[in-house]
């Protein structure tokens, strides 16, 4: 499980995607400072989590399906058929090594977001760590229901463009579940709701998608 998991960690951190991912959510956390201007219902950070979750989650989702879209068209499963690896382990890895470069670019953009806050709005520290944990579990819980859903639309889809286009759309769409109550239900704890969310779909999406691989392979 290890060694997969950095070899797909190795593949996905060099990607042109996660390339973006780094460098431009970090300069988008700036570009909203600006945008923003004069408006301070939401605090930069926050919109920074959302925006993330959002952008990094269906780009995630559109790279974990069509990788495994690819690696199916070209066979290289079938080399797993003679080796002693578990089906469940390849899934896993390709799930942990995206979401770890997520959680990065996330980290990132957050800090920037935090030091614009503190810098503009002169945020107290207690106020300042409350919304980064709180914008770190929104965005982790939509984060995990985007990939997992990635790589469900990879296993069930043979064509690279659909296995895109549905990832652009319909993993977008959930992943807002997570996310969008706690702005409008202020009676919900957008920690708790995010994680109960982003744990119980992205775990479904998971276990439905290692069941229909063990079928593919077997």
């Amino acid at each position: 499980m290890k060694l997969l998991y950095l070899d797909e960690l190795k593949g996905f951190y060099k990607s042109k995607v996660m390339a973006i991912l780094w460098l431009g959510m970090p300069l988008l956390s700036l570009l909203m400072h600006f945008l923003q201007a004069g408006v301070e219902e939401l605090p930069i950070s926050f919109l920074v989590g959302l925006v993330v979750a959002s952008i990094g989650g269906t780009l995630s989702s559109v790279m974990l399906s069509t990788s495994i879209v690819n690696e199916k068209n070209r066979q290289v499963y079938d080399l797993f058929l003679i080796r002693p690896v578990k089906r469940r382990n390849i899934l896993f890895a390709k799930f942990l090594a995206v979401y770890s470069c997520l959680l990065i670019a996330t980290v990132i953009s957050l800090i920037v977001g935090v030091l614009i806050d503190v810098l503009t709005i002169g945020l107290p520290a207690e106020t300042v760590m409350e919304q980064i944990f709180e914008s770190m579990s929104i965005s982790l819980g939509a984060m995990a229901i985007s990939c997992s859903l990635g790589i469900l639309i990879g296993i069930v889809t043979s064509s690279v463009a659909a296995a895109a286009i549905v990832s652009i759309y319909i993993g977008n769409q959930l992943s807002l579940l997570s996310m969008l109550p706690s702005l409008f239900l202020p009676g919900i704890n957008p920690i708790v709701f995010s994680a109960l969310i982003g744990i119980t779909l992205s775990s479904l999406f998971l276990f439905l998608s290692t069941s229909l691989f063990k079928k593919k392979l077997s």
